[in-house]
């Protein structure tokens, strides 16, 4: 397979790269701040050249020489934090300090002239990005200006993560700019840049027994076929009580996914159980599958909680999005359907769909945010493999 190359910024622990790979990128540099993060990425990319440093310190020029990256970059990725973009007047954009890394970005593409680049997650932007009236408007309007000068058209996307294969209600917002004349007009019609899809409509699912409750699985009418669900991915892996670990798998991988996820892989990294105190113990066993703390007696309850607090995980359906602190579950939907504990590192990574040969090194914490900060693997080749078959082949 031919190679294409990308750079990866702000790459947290990879699962950008790792996508990428899987649809034919090799990742020439990878930048990321976290010591703890970075350390975890060279580990799984041993090949890459990673920098683990302030991006705003980094010399183009000499990275360019030291790595031997020349001009011929087909895509640059990453997710750089657009917080201060209230105000599309760009000189209040480039005054304010919250938008410095975005700026860092916009120095990369400009030094590099990638064919494409990606930008994912920008403030969590709806589909409603092309009204010019709200603030995501105002946001689009104002990207749109930083990159036309430097030749690029780009335009707004969004995925959902269970539409590729990942047992994950994931929702986020991808801009996607290029400077390959013959492709500018196609991408801002909307022609090329989508990520590939096959829905059924609910009446499609009705006729079918087998799956006739899935679409409930889903908040609107349009659904897709045989998601991969919470037990789809997880049901292989070894039960543990709070606070125990195993290394070593138990059953045989029971449907594609797991295959997927189990190649290659004969050691179980990462299934440690958080220890949870005796009360806590008590208080999951009272919540059923999907239900959370609203289940647990008066005297029970916390003090303070959310709306998704103490969440039981359903078997058959998909998870909620994995964020950083799933092994506490006062966060959120984090106990896992069968177990009387929250989920372990393992399970929320087959959750974000990284396969069991990706091994998160550091602390707790840091791997929290390693899993729950990423791009879902299986998201990350659907947009790689658009990239080739839209923009450079």
């Amino acid at each position: 397979m031919k190679k294409y190359h990308s750079i990866d910024l702000f790459a947290g622990v990879g699962g950008l790269s790792l996508g990428l790979e899987w649809a034919g990128f090799n990742t020439l540099f990878a930048n990321e701040f976290d010591e703890e993060i970075g350390a975890s990425f060279q580990k799984n990319f041993p090949n890459t050249n990673v920098l683990i440093d302030d991006i705003r310190n980094i010399n183009l020029k000499k990275i360019s020489e030291q790595y031997s990256i020349k001009k011929d970059v087909d895509l640059i990725v990453g997710g750089p934090p657009c917080q201060g973009f209230s105000m599309a007047n760009r000189k209040r954009i480039e005054d304010d300090e919250r938008n410095m890394l975005f700026l860092e970005y916009v120095r990369f593409v400009k030094h590099y002239q990638p064919k494409c680049f990606v930008i994912e997650n920008v403030m969590g932007m709806s589909s409603e990005i092309v009204n010019t009236e709200s603030l995501e408007g105002k946001v689009a309007d104002a990207m749109t200006s930083y990159f036309n000068d430097l030749g690029y058209s780009i335009s707004f996307r969004m995925f959902r993560a269970e539409e590729h294969g990942v047992p994950q209600m994931r929702r986020r917002v991808i801009v996607i700019g290029t400077r390959l004349k013959n492709k500018m007009d196609l991408l801002i019609s909307g022609e090329i840049g989508n990520l590939k899809k096959e829905f059924y409509s609910k009446e499609d699912l009705l006729k079918n027994k087998q799956n006739k409750n899935q679409f409930s699985l889903f908040e609107s009418e349009e659904v897709y076929a045989n998601p991969v669900t919470v037990w789809d991915a997880i049901s292989d892996l070894p039960k543990l009580k709070a606070g125990k670990s195993t290394a070593e798998f138990t059953k045989e991988p029971s449907n594609d996914f797991q295959k997927l996820m189990r190649k290659g892989c004969n050691i179980l990294y990462n299934h440690a159980a958080t220890p949870h105190a005796e009360d806590v113990v008590e208080r999951i066993k009272l919540i059923k599958q999907g239900f959370n703390f609203e289940s647990l007696p008066e005297a029970l309850k916390t003090k303070s909680h959310h709306s998704g607090a103490w969440g039981r995980l359903e078997k058959n359906a998909l998870s909620p999005t994995i964020t950083t602190r799933f092994d506490t579950p006062s966060t959120g939907r984090v106990i896992h359907p069968v177990d009387h504990r929250t989920l372990t590192v393992r399970e929320a990574a087959r959750i974000q769909s990284f396969p069991d040969t990706f091994i998160f090194n550091g602390s707790r914490t840091s791997q929290g945010k390693q899993v729950g900060n990423s791009v879902p693997p299986l998201v990350a080749k659907a947009i790689g493999c658009m990239i080739i078959n839209d923009f450079l082949n």
